[in-house]
């Protein structure tokens, strides 16, 4: 039997067990978002000839956007939010917003993008595949809003099952299972993080010889990952985009602000935990927003953190999330179309996900 190693994961109260049939995708059948097709990634890093001959943004739309996000800041910080950002044109290369990015956060479940880095290099390598089996025992299992999180729910699925629980429902059992199991680990997840000079702060927190936490991220050091997971455009990054893109939190952060059309796609992860006395009130969101209509991609990170016990700070938080959502939306060209209903995309309806009441240690 493997070694157990405990995990924090963020965990979220009183959602009754959902099965739902996206958990299972064939490998020959991976259903496609409009992110995927339009290879968004492929765009960031290699530039093809309609990436080459994007011009940089407007100066004068530019400048307005950091106006606008530089005073949700500052009304985050004015009342004790630590607020730390980044945004990217990832066509250009431009840094568009820059504010703390060097600045340590609980990351809560944004690191699980690093877990899902890792898992693409070792099905690209051969390592592991997507339909090999993993077992656990219910000492394994984590409550939250992942499919293999629900009372009564399997014990075994295959490493694409529980990658597409990791990612679309912020699954805690399955990143316990992948950690556990196919990347031999936290100690050796620490190491091969280790190996990056773009991560420094991006560890799991291991606090004993079988006990950690997801630990801690940055601005920069998040929107880097995110970046790493979508670069390579293949079938695996492909189950990674897609479970992103239509993942369960749409009342959350910027995904809560889509207009609602067909162009723009909007691939990523939130991470939500209460823990004021600890590592904080976090309430982080980290993505890739396509626009297939102009062919330009932005890479965002929003990561706020509070020690209050303030509802209304938690509040602040959220809403500059949304906020600051909102802003980067729209100037990635997120317009309403006649027909589709705000935050209701054609991958999702509107859901209320609660965030966990405290840090737990697994």
């Amino acid at each position: 039997m493997h070694k157990k190693i405990k995990a924090y994961h963020l965990s979220h109260r009183g959602r009754q067990f959902v099965r739902i049939s996206s958990i299972i995708i064939p490998v020959l059948a991976i259903v496609l978002t409009p992110i995927a097709a339009a290879t968004v990634s492929a765009q960031s890093s290699q530039g093809d000839s309609a990436s080459a001959s994007l011009a940089a943004d407007n100066p004068v739309k530019t400048a307005d956007l950091r106006y606008k996000i530089d005073q949700v800041i500052q009304q985050n910080e004015s009342v004790g939010v630590i607020t730390s950002v980044k945004i990217a044109n990832l066509q250009t290369g431009q840094t568009l917003v820059s504010h703390d990015t060097a600045t340590s956060h609980f990351a809560a479940s944004i690191n699980k993008l690093p877990v899902a880095m890792l898992l693409e290099q070792d099905l690209r390598s051969g390592k592991i595949h997507l339909s090999d089996k993993l077992t656990w025992t219910a000492a394994d299992v984590r409550a939250g809003d992942g499919f293999y999180d629900q009372p009564g729910a399997p014990l075994t699925a295959t490493v694409q099952q529980l990658i597409q629980d990791m990612l679309n429902r912020s699954g805690n059992t399955a990143v316990v299972v992948l950690v556990n199991q196919p990347l031999g680990g936290a100690f050796a997840v620490n190491a091969r993080l280790e190996q990056y000079p773009q991560l420094v702060q991006t560890r799991l927190m291991i606090v004993g010889p079988d006990q950690f936490y997801l630990g801690n991220t940055t601005a920069t050091e998040s929107l880097w990952v995110m970046k790493q997971v979508q670069k390579t455009k293949d079938g695996y990054e492909q189950l990674m985009q897609n479970a992103m893109a239509t993942n369960i939190f749409t009342d959350y952060g910027v995904r809560s602000q889509l207009a609602g059309n067909s162009y723009i796609t909007l691939a990523n992860k939130v991470g939500i935990l209460d823990d004021p006395t600890g590592s904080g009130t976090n309430r982080h969101d980290v993505g890739i927003i396509y626009n297939s209509q102009t062919h330009r991609s932005y890479a965002y990170s929003f990561l706020t953190s509070n020690f209050s016990n303030s509802t209304d700070l938690t509040t602040q938080a959220e809403n500059s999330l949304k906020q600051m959502g909102l802003d980067i939306l729209r100037f990635a060209g997120d317009k309403p179309q006649p027909g589709m209903t705000p935050t209701q995309t054609p991958q999702n309806p509107t859901q209320n996900i609660q965030p966990e009441a405290k840090k737990v240690l697994y």
